[in-house]
């Protein structure tokens, strides 16, 4: 008989974009045309360099936990140039296996049990697992809360405040003057921003994104996580990194090496070495992907779609709540019966539930619009009967499982 597994490990809920996802990977080994809106992350144009035989064979090995001190200087170099802000390469950088490890290291290092992170919805889904992994209390801030009203929901107990700039998936961009007074909140309450800055190039050449780094000079209250997965198109080779004070950094490395160990040695040389031609070819076209959002979004005002208001990332929060049923309900309906993959707003929060993501990463703007127009025949419908859309996805769970 299988001995008892952690029951708390258990009581986590699957990611849903992921579970959505493993539907389309499914459809699409058998063939199947999916209009996927489901998935986090664009599909670029990468130039492709050669990897040599030597290049290999030094890949082959472990390498410095903190991340390979080339890459590392490329990281602080670029943070330096476009956002001004100060990073030290030696001491302040810690590169690992993606940003998701990272935030949860960040999350352990900083949170004693039972202290509390909070995160504005609509939140990015693995936030409110990772503090519960790092032994932390969750408060969620409502999606309609302004940012001055934040502070009602802080405590003595706050530890970290996770900030998302700009925000997956509303594609909220943070002012200057909303962020410095967040950072004030910080230094007058004691806690950290973790600020997760994944999608900093997804925004319009005329915007400009500016890092909490650059703002907390000393990184006493701010601990950047950025990835290359994003802005780099890269998601699969899974490179992320943290920018941190010196002893939040130490912090962080040892975790780090007890994790991961390293990044994988060879896609960190690789990055290294093409660091800067990668980006000037994908920069352009995350702003590409800016305006086509812009595109999308008169579409969707034409239709008469309601999104929660943002200008950067490729993601869109579209407000269903005229849907007559659940929007886990409308999901799933649509893939299901229209091959068109989009995740439940609930996966971002309480707040959110009556919202869908709908990410325009992957497909063309024709196609999009066609997604859209089906979409909007549901948010039309004077009722809806769920039984035999709730049932599709029960017999689909029982074949997971080998029912």
């Amino acid at each position: 008989m299988l001995p008892d597994l952690n029951s708390f490990v258990e009581n986590i809920p699957e990611a849903l974009s992921i579970f959505v996802n493993q539907i389309v990977y499914e459809k699409k080994s058998r063939g199947e045309r999916v209009y996927t809106y489901s998935l986090g992350e664009a599909f670029f144009d990468i130039p492709q360099f050669p990897i040599s035989d030597s290049d290999m064979k030094s890949g082959y090995h472990y390498s410095d936990s903190m991340g390979l001190p080339v890459l590392r200087e490329k990281i602080a170099g670029m943070y330096r140039r476009r956002y001004g802000a100060a990073v030290d390469a030696q001491s302040e950088i810690v590169v690992s296996a993606g940003s998701k490890p990272l935030i949860f290291m960040v999350l352990k290092a900083c949170l004693c049990e039972g202290e509390e992170a909070a995160y504005h919805e609509p939140a990015w889904l693995s936030y409110p697992e990772l503090i519960r992994l790092a032994g932390g209390k969750r408060v969620a801030i409502p999606y309609y809360e302004e940012v001055r009203q934040w502070e009602n929901y802080l405590s003595d107990k706050t530890k970290v405040l996770i900030v998302n700039n700009p925000n997956n998936p509303s594609g909220k961009l943070y002012t200057r003057d909303e962020m410095e007074y967040l950072l004030d909140l910080a230094r007058q309450k004691n806690f950290f921003i973790l600020a997760d800055e994944a999608y900093s190039d997804f925004l319009m050449a005329k915007d400009r994104f500016i890092s909490f780094a650059e703002l907390d000079e000393e990184k006493e209250h701010v601990i950047v996580v950025n990835s290359l997965s994003k802005n780099m198109g890269i998601s699969g080779w899974r490179v992320g990194y943290t920018i941190s004070h010196r002893d939040v950094a130490a912090q962080l490395l040892k975790l780090n090496q007890h994790l991961i160990t390293c990044a994988a040695t060879v896609l960190q040389e690789y990055m290294a070495k093409h660091f800067d031609q990668i980006l000037e070819a994908t920069i352009p076209q995350a702003q590409d992907m800016a305006a086509k959002r812009k595109e999308v979004r008169k579409i969707m005002d034409r239709m008469g779609m309601h999104v929660l208001e943002g200008t950067g990332t490729f993601y869109f929060l579209i407000d269903v709540s005229a849907f007559p049923g659940q929007a886990d309900d409308l999901v799933f309906d649509l893939l299901f019966n229209h091959n068109i993959a989009a995740v439940p707003g609930g996966a971002y929060g309480e707040s959110t539930k009556r919202f869908i993501r709908f990410g325009i990463g992957t497909e063309s703007v024709e196609d999009i619009e066609r997604s859209l127009f089906i979409i909007k025949k549901y948010l039309d419908l004077k009722e809806y009967d769920a039984a035999g859309i709730r049932m599709k996805i029960e017999e689909y769970i029982k074949q997971r499982k080998g029912g």
